[in-house]
């Protein structure tokens, strides 16, 4: 028996032992979070000596996580155009330090500039959208809110319907979304945050992680923290964001001023009450504060038809760039990695 009639039984004994919705595992990727890291951290060149590890570094990422977890649905959200424009009004500096940063990890190609490594990203993901328009995925990128946003709303949409959902990225706003369907699987740590995991690592419920956060803040956006007061104070004077119960920025500010006798840091946490109240809209994606079009076009993306796996032209698209030298064997990569979501596809053209 050869290796595609081998994988042909072990995807009818799946099915037959244990029938699957399309719904059922909801995978969806934080994408501009894995394409940066992609692009940054894969140093692949094509043979005309053009840099695709963008495109490459990231497929092969998102295929391994589909092949490792299996989903039954898979879904690419990437930020739309103008998507910080609402947290800018917050606070101006929002990532703020993200112009000029993306640089490649590499020890060649010293002659290159930043403008050509942004143009080549630029490009890199005007033709990625390309491929991903011809694998069974779900492509979504909606202009004027952020990736976290429309997958925040997606978890939202599907969490009564789907047995799991993961969320893929290493942004940690979405551990605020986990609870028992919504898990986070964070690619460089190679770390599934459950409930359990959340509260491990961090000492809080993933209920008040947003909270928590907004003390500590997020350099990666460029959102500052509250100095002074580090992640262990933080539990000693809130220990009760170790619990399920939601805890909002007015009970943490009608504490402080209920104890400021037993410790000085709870004035400082009045002192920095704008600040906290500042991150706690930032870093809140669970707020869900879009608008009802938006909302209706997350909607309708998710219920059209998924694409089916259309081998000839993403064969066409990699010759063209000329992938083969980092992305050998593509016949067997396509149909270990996308056989499966394929037929939950299909399902959905029924």
């Amino acid at each position: 028996m050869n290796k595609y009639q081998q994988l042909f039984k072990q995807l009818q004994q799946e099915r037959n032992s244990s029938p699957l919705d399309v719904n059922d595992h909801l995978m969806v990727f934080d994408g501009l979070n894995t394409f940066i890291r992609s692009f940054g951290a894969t140093p692949a060149y094509n043979e005309d000596g053009d840099h695709i590890g963008g495109i490459t570094g990231f497929l092969y990422s998102v295929g391994k996580t589909v092949r490792d977890f299996k989903p039954t649905r898979c879904v690419i959200v990437f930020d739309g155009r103008g998507g910080s424009a609402k947290r800018k009004k917050i606070y101006g500096d929002y990532k703020a330090n993200r112009a000029n940063k993306t640089k490649l990890r590499r020890h060649d190609h010293h002659d290159s500039t930043i403008e050509d490594e942004q143009e080549s990203m630029r490009h890199q993901f005007s033709r990625l959208v390309s491929y991903l328009d011809n694998l069974p995925v779900t492509f979504m990128s909606i202009d004027g809110i952020e990736a976290d946003d429309a997958i925040a709303y997606i978890a939202q949409m599907y969490e009564d319907t789907c047995k799991k959902i993961t969320i893929v990225s290493t942004d940690r706003d979405f551990y605020q979304l986990v609870d028992d369907r919504i898990q986070v699987w964070s690619p460089i740590k190679k770390k599934m945050y459950d409930v359990e995991a959340v509260q491990e690592e961090f000492g809080v419920h993933p209920n008040n992680m947003v909270i928590y956060r907004s003390f500590t803040g997020d350099a990666s956006d460029n959102i500052p923290g509250v100095n002074g007061i580090g992640p262990k104070t933080i539990l000693k004077l809130i220990p009760e964001l170790a619990q399920p119960a939601e805890y909002s920025v007015d009970a943490l500010l009608d504490k402080s001023r209920s104890n400021l006798k037993e410790s000085k840091s709870y004035q400082k946490i009045l002192d920095n009450a704008r600040i906290i109240e500042q991150n706690y809209q930032l870093m809140n994606i669970k707020l869900l504060d879009i608008p009802a079009q938006t909302a209706s076009k997350i909607r309708g993306i998710m219920e059209q038809p998924i694409s089916e796996l259309n081998r000839s032209e993403f064969q066409r698209l990699f010759y063209e760039d000329k992938m083969w030298a980092i992305m050998k064997n593509l016949p067997d990569w396509l149909n270990n990695t996308w056989l499966s979501l394929n037929a939950f596809a299909k399902q959905t053209h029924k």
